[in-house]
Protein backbone atom coordinates (compact mmCIF):
# COMPACT_ATOMS: atom_id res chain seq x y z
CA UNK A 1 0.00 0.00 0.00
CA UNK A 2 1.11 3.30 -0.97
CA UNK A 3 -0.86 6.30 -0.49
CA UNK A 4 -3.47 4.92 1.20
CA UNK A 5 -3.66 5.83 4.51
CA UNK A 6 -5.06 3.35 7.51
CA UNK A 7 -6.66 4.81 10.70
CA UNK A 8 -7.73 3.06 13.79
CA UNK A 9 -11.29 3.03 12.27
CA UNK A 10 -10.52 1.36 9.16
CA UNK A 11 -12.66 -2.04 8.94
CA UNK A 12 -10.64 -4.87 8.85
CA UNK A 13 -12.77 -6.55 6.22
CA UNK A 14 -11.11 -3.54 3.65
CA UNK A 15 -7.56 -3.95 4.18
CA UNK A 16 -6.49 -6.49 2.02
CA UNK A 17 -9.26 -4.37 -1.02
CA UNK A 18 -7.32 -1.45 0.16
CA UNK A 19 -3.67 -3.02 0.02
CA UNK A 20 -4.66 -4.84 -3.31
CA UNK A 21 -6.05 -1.28 -4.87
CA UNK A 22 -2.34 0.16 -4.65
CA UNK A 23 -0.08 -2.51 -5.67
CA UNK A 24 0.67 -4.21 -8.53
CA UNK A 25 -1.34 -7.70 -8.23
CA UNK A 26 -0.55 -8.36 -11.39
CA UNK A 27 3.08 -8.87 -11.64
CA UNK A 28 4.05 -12.75 -11.92
CA UNK A 29 4.20 -14.24 -8.72
CA UNK A 30 2.28 -11.41 -6.76
CA UNK A 31 -0.74 -13.33 -6.66
CA UNK A 32 1.07 -16.68 -5.04
CA UNK A 33 2.15 -14.52 -1.92
CA UNK A 34 -0.26 -13.82 1.20
CA UNK A 35 -0.95 -10.22 1.38
CA UNK A 36 0.42 -9.52 4.93
CA UNK A 37 -2.26 -6.99 5.24
CA UNK A 38 -4.80 -9.69 4.36
CA UNK A 39 -6.87 -11.71 7.50
CA UNK A 40 -8.18 -15.03 5.71
CA UNK A 41 -12.49 -14.85 5.86
CA UNK A 42 -12.30 -17.29 9.06
CA UNK A 43 -10.70 -15.22 11.24
CA UNK A 44 -12.50 -12.05 10.13
CA UNK A 45 -15.53 -13.58 10.66
CA UNK A 46 -14.63 -15.16 14.01
CA UNK A 47 -13.51 -11.65 15.33
CA UNK A 48 -16.38 -10.19 13.74
CA UNK A 49 -18.47 -12.47 15.57
CA UNK A 50 -16.33 -11.18 18.54
CA UNK A 51 -17.61 -7.65 18.32
CA UNK A 52 -13.87 -7.04 16.81
CA UNK A 53 -14.59 -4.51 13.33
CA UNK A 54 -12.07 -2.43 13.07
CA UNK A 55 -7.95 -2.25 13.59
CA UNK A 56 -8.76 0.34 16.76
CA UNK A 57 -10.49 -2.67 18.01
CA UNK A 58 -8.15 -5.48 17.28
CA UNK A 59 -5.41 -3.68 18.97
CA UNK A 60 -7.37 -2.73 22.11
CA UNK A 61 -8.66 -6.37 22.27
CA UNK A 62 -4.83 -7.46 23.31
CA UNK A 63 -3.35 -11.28 22.93
CA UNK A 64 -5.20 -12.62 25.75
CA UNK A 65 -8.58 -11.91 24.67
CA UNK A 66 -7.62 -12.76 21.09
CA UNK A 67 -6.21 -16.12 21.97
CA UNK A 68 -9.87 -16.39 23.43
CA UNK A 69 -11.80 -16.23 20.46
CA UNK A 70 -13.48 -19.07 19.23
CA UNK A 71 -11.98 -20.62 15.88
CA UNK A 72 -8.56 -18.43 16.38
CA UNK A 73 -6.29 -21.21 16.64
CA UNK A 74 -2.45 -20.24 16.66
CA UNK A 75 -2.11 -19.58 12.51
CA UNK A 76 -5.08 -17.38 12.85
CA UNK A 77 -3.29 -15.36 16.04
CA UNK A 78 -0.04 -15.65 14.20
CA UNK A 79 -1.84 -13.92 11.03
CA UNK A 80 -3.23 -11.11 13.42
CA UNK A 81 0.29 -10.09 14.68
CA UNK A 82 1.72 -10.06 11.05
CA UNK A 83 -1.30 -7.92 10.07
CA UNK A 84 -1.13 -5.11 13.05
CA UNK A 85 3.12 -5.63 12.35
CA UNK A 86 2.30 -4.90 8.76
CA UNK A 87 0.02 -1.86 9.78
CA UNK A 88 2.42 -0.77 12.11
CA UNK A 89 5.26 -0.43 9.38
CA UNK A 90 2.66 1.49 6.86
CA UNK A 91 1.98 3.93 9.53
CA UNK A 92 5.77 4.69 10.08
CA UNK A 93 6.33 2.55 13.19
CA UNK A 94 3.18 4.11 15.13
CA UNK A 95 -0.20 4.44 15.06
Amino acid sequence: MSEQTLTPKTPLSSLAEKANASGEWWKEGALDKRNEMELPTRVIVALENAGINTLEELKAAGPAKLRRIEHIGKLGFQQIVDLLRAVDRQNGGGA
